[in-house]
């Protein structure tokens, strides 16, 4: 059974001064190509895909362009289950869990969150052409409700392509509201 070969790299554009850039891993497999961006755990994100996409499990080695040497796993529905987290304590492998958006994990009160998007979410560019694309990952588009650019939703319920597009919207309907409401009462 040949393994899968993943190829990584950074999007130095996404670099941020108090945040890591964006990293992109792409793997083409019988003759599509799957590719997955993500600031922690790109390889293991497009693991996820693989698995979304039914493809049957085997070894995969994974290289970092620019730098020598592989990692591998000897199944990717193994890599499925980890993601890599930082923050007060060094960068380090934890159990992956689906996160709901926009949500205060620690506050406890379960208020939903309009400024900020969780650290993994990115927008992942059109592909150049439709052939090189999964046919799963072909359905999921989506065009972004604040801005109409196709986009592919990091979970099910995503309206919007990017957390500017959210805030501009959310921003935009508390407005209107504002000012329905002062018609009403002015």
């Amino acid at each position: 059974m040949t393994p899968i070969a993943v190829m990584c790299w950074p999007d130095e554009a996404t670099r941020t001064a108090n945040s890591t850039c964006v990293w992109i891993a792409e793997a083409t497999v019988d003759g599509v190509t799957y590719a997955a961006r993500s600031r922690h755990g790109a390889p293991n994100a497009l693991a996820r895909q693989l698995v979304a996409a039914g493809i049957e499990d085997r070894p995969m080695v994974i290289r970092c362009r620019g730098l020598d040497g592989t990692l591998s796993y000897r199944s990717f529905h193994t890599a499925t289950k980890q993601t890599y987290e930082e923050g007060d304590r060094p960068l380090r492998r934890v159990q992956y869990r689906e996160r709901p958006e926009g949500l205060f994990l620690n506050s406890g009160a379960g208020q939903k969150c309009v400024s900020s998007a969780s650290d993994d979410d990115a927008a992942v560019p059109a592909p150049e052409s439709d052939e090189t694309v999964a046919p799963a990952m072909a359905a999921d588009t989506r065009n972004c409700d604040a801005c109409g650019r196709a986009f592919w939703p990091a979970r099910p319920w995503s309206r919007f392509c990017r957390p500017a597009c959210r805030l501009r919207a959310h921003r935009k309907w508390g407005r209107e509201r504002a000012c329905i409401g002062s018609r009403r009462y002015g």
